[in-house]
């Protein structure tokens, strides 16, 4: 891992330190964590599994360690932080594949309040890209992907409704592997009104000038004499929070201007919804439509919803040029007494411009998951969860499917928690084309691993969130 995407998590994880691009500046994100609620644990893991290399023509016991942080917390104030996701080390006992860092994680922090002058902000996106979309997620086939980016934020207000916000970062995009880093530098404006205590309206506008640090390593990635870009972005968003329903509405028009090489446009909107519809039933709705790049998708609002489900959509594909992604996801929590119903189901699409070779990417990505749980005792739960991911390739007429099935039972011990599981993996691929390594296996594993409150408490309550990711191809 290249020093920049090893420390920056680091930092982040261990100071606190929101999205790129002004989503601070008109608030946190709809659904995300109360104030200062949440947890950071430690975590420690063992498991077995009966193909540790995740095929199926040459099957491999192996033993599979892991250690790490697990970090789900929120809280504003004089410094507002938002943390999701967990970052672990896994080193396989048998020495099916060398070690390596692996997880998914999205965090952001902000010095300062709306109110002040001046505030800064720091951010990090950590996740894995795929070197080929249709082979099995060994660490062979994933790398590590980080985006972090810090600037600050310019506040003038106008009486105490209106206020107008002025903000610069430069981000750094890094790869484990493949020669695809880059830079960018962004600047951008937001004027905000508030309709009243629980609702707001905004103006946005932004530019972005992306520089490839290895520019001839990006054009021959894409066939193409012209690498680097700009990205505009221009919307209103409006955002109300109210005390069963979360609303925020965005709306405008992005494009990518390639210079000589031309530019493309589409229309750009985000959507969140979050609603309580009894004491025991809440659900929650999102959809998105934007440009996007390697570093900035993992820290969209459907990926938090994700992250926050327990799991991610299958791993994007580590490339260096930009895409028109759109994605939705609706869930519905239940939650009575002892017991816990969860579901959620979600649709990626991604989409090409830039050249033939990459268009063979274009791809739509379906997820489903569900989740049930039991407290048997108060510091006692079982739960059973299922997850589903289709994955089709239309240009090439390739696809994957992969599901998995998992049991837990978990114990807390006031700040230390014990789970125990069994989960069965299970892919299966197809492609029409050579240039794709088409990937069919099956994965059994048993597992055990403790986690350590040191911020919070996480608890043992049924979730979709309730097992973090343990490596070696764990999505």
């Amino acid at each position: 891992m290249k020093p920049i995407t090893r420390y920056s998590v680091i930092v982040l994880l261990a100071c606190g330190w929101q999205s790129r691009a002004g989503a601070q500046v008109a608030g946190p994100p709809v659904g995300s964590s109360a104030t200062g609620t949440g947890y950071v644990d430690l975590l420690a893991g063992l498991a077995y599994t009966d193909n540790g290399l995740l095929s199926q023509g040459h099957r491999q016991s192996d033993g599979v360690g892991t250690a790490g942080l697990d970090v789900d917390y929120a809280r504003q104030g004089n410094l507002s932080l938002n943390l999701l996701g967990n970052v672990e080390r896994v080193e396989y006992l048998r020495g099916s594949f060398a070690g390596s860092f692996y997880g998914h994680f999205y965090g952001s922090g902000v010095l300062g309040k709306p109110t002040d002058l001046l505030q800064w902000q720091l951010s990090d996106r950590f996740g894995e890209g795929m070197t080929d979309p249709l082979a099995a997620p060994t660490p062979l086939n994933l790398q590590t992907i980080n985006d972090v980016s810090t600037g600050p934020i310019v506040n003038l207000h106008f009486g105490s409704q209106d206020r107008l916000s002025l903000y610069g970062l430069y981000s750094r995009t890094s790869y484990q592997r493949s020669p695809y880093d880059s830079q960018s530098y962004l600047g951008g404006a937001e004027f905000s009104h508030l309709l009243s205590g629980a609702s707001s309206v905004s103006l946005q506008g932004s530019t972005e000038r992306i520089d490839y640090l290895n520019r001839t390593a990006a054009q021959n990635a894409l066939a193409s004499t012209v690498a680097n870009f700009d990205l505009r972005q221009a919307s209103v968003s409006y955002q109300t929070n109210l005390v069963r329903t979360r609303f925020l509405l965005r709306a405008g028009y992005n494009q990518i201007d390639y210079g000589s090489a031309g530019r493309h446009g589409a229309p750009l909107y985000d959507v969140q919804i979050r609603r309580e519809i009894s004491p025991d039933s809440t659900v929650s709705l999102t959809g998105q439509q934007a440009y996007s790049t390697n570093g900035t998708s993992m820290g969209t609002a459907d990926q938090q919803y994700s992250l926050q489900a327990g799991g991610s959509l299958a791993p994007g594909l580590a490339i260096a040029e930009p895409y028109l992604e759109r994605s939705g996801a609706v869930g519905w929590n239940f939650s009575r007494a002892r017991t816990n119903l969860s579901l959620i189901g979600s649709i990626r699409q991604s989409v090409f411009t830039q050249s033939v070779t990459t268009k063979n990417y274009n791809h739509r990505d379906e997820s489903v998951i569900a989740a049930i749980g039991r407290n048997l005792r108060p510091t006692l739960t079982l739960e059973l969860r299922g997850q589903g991911d289709f994955e089709r390739y239309s240009n090439i007429d390739a696809r994957t499917q992969w599901y998995s099935v998992r049991l837990t039972l978990a114990k807390h011990f006031r700040r230390l928690a014990i789970w125990a599981y069994a989960e069965r993996r299970h892919q299966s691929g197809s492609s029409g084309v050579s240039n794709f390594l088409s990937a069919t296996y099956d994965d059994n594993r048993v597992g055990v691993y403790f986690t350590y409150d040191l911020f919070g408490a996480h608890g043992v309550g049924s979730s979709l969130g309730g097992l973090p990711s343990m490596g070696g191809g764990g999505w």
